[in-house]
């Protein structure tokens, strides 16, 4: 319904989202055009012209990652604040899930911002390098980051139009701790020993590997640490499931994300999502630069860049850690070391 658009959450949303999907699809079709038209090692005046296109286009690319990574906390923000007008709808879970497009919108803004931030990394690799051999080649990749801001567009707009709210939602609750539980394979994915022992191992290696990067720089430790870090990060959400959100919530069978956003939750999800996000660009990152390394290019440079991005990617996993233990470590002093699912 497009008087859904009057609200000014909806308009904020969906207009964050146009702006950066219109800044990365101009961004593309110019890059297409300077990686058409440049030509490597050559210093006349059409090709100096297309290198400060090419800054230009970087700039824009940046500011749309900032842009991006605004509208994915905005999603959760919004879906949170319209959670008075959508009867049933406990947290932003219950106004996502009345739409089709609510929890794919969401999913979709994630990886858009996300592959923003990969390109920038890849951006930043090039500048450290003594010539640009990297700019032909990162333009190209902006044809691949086009696609996901523009999905993100067209699914911020689809939720504003579908959101009813004369509905009645089904609170995270009802289909969380109920509907999800059902199958013994949901329960098992979200079991609080292999959950949470899978989600804290792989945070810790992934942090460690980084730091092996910082320390010795080189392709395996690179490529271990980007591994490490794709790894972790898909670990995290059973994990938040399973473990940290029962024990900030303090109730073993709720396993609501949303709910950390909120007062009730410590306001925990904002610094656990914000520290993984990084992470994830960040360790990853490590990798894709030792991938897009040009072979005639100082080693040096190379790894001193990814010593800065590792040094990162250390940091991001170890809020990652601090965030999800801190809950469980909380609860089990104040319980006198009682389990939040009653296990001494």
């Amino acid at each position: 319904m497009l008087t859904n658009l009057l609200n000014v959450w909806l308009l904020a949303r969906v207009m964050q989202s146009g702006v950066a999907a219109t800044l990365v699809v101009l961004g593309a079709a110019f890059g297409l055009r300077i990686a058409w038209r440049w030509r490597s090692g050559q210093s006349d005046e059409a090709q100096l012209a297309l290198e400060r296109q090419a800054e230009l286009v970087a700039a824009v690319m940046q500011v749309a990652l900032g842009v991006g990574i605004v509208g994915l906390a905005l999603s959760a923000f919004v879906a949170d604040h319209l959670v008075g007008g959508i009867r049933g709808a406990m947290c932003a879970f219950g106004v996502l899930g009345s739409t089709g497009s609510g929890f794919p919108g969401l999913a979709v803004g994630a990886f858009a911002a996300v592959a923003c931030g990969w390109w920038v990394v890849l951006h930043r690799f090039d500048l450290r390098l003594e010539t640009p051999v990297l700019t032909r080649r990162k333009m190209l990749a902006l044809l691949a980051v086009a696609p996901w801001s523009v999905a993100d567009f067209v699914l911020a707009v689809r939720f504003a139009y579908e959101l009813d709210f004369s509905v009645i939602a089904s609170c995270c609750s009802v289909w969380l701790d109920d509907t999800a539980l059902q199958s013994q394979a949901a329960r098992l994915v979200v079991s609080p020993n292999l959950a949470g022992g899978l989600g804290l191992a792989t945070a810790v290696l992934a942090g460690a590997s980084a730091l092996w990067v910082w320390r010795r720089p080189g392709r395996v430790t690179a490529l271990t640490c980007a591994a490490c870090s794709v790894v972790a990060t898909l670990a995290a959400l059973p994990a938040v499931l399973g473990v940290v959100a029962p024990y900030t919530l303090a109730t073993p069978g709720h396993l609501c994300p949303f709910c950390l956003l909120h007062a009730q939750g410590g306001w925990l999800g904002w610094p656990l999502f914000g520290a993984l996000f990084a992470a994830a660009v960040t360790g990853v990152g490590v990798g894709l630069v030792e991938l897009h390394r040009p072979a005639d290019q100082p080693a040096g440079r190379v790894r001193e860049f990814q010593r800065v991005l590792a040094r990162w990617s250390a940091l991001a996993w170890l809020a990652v850690l601090v965030s999800g233990v801190f809950p469980v470590a909380r609860y089990l002093f104040r319980s006198g070391g009682i389990s939040v699912f009653g296990e001494v």
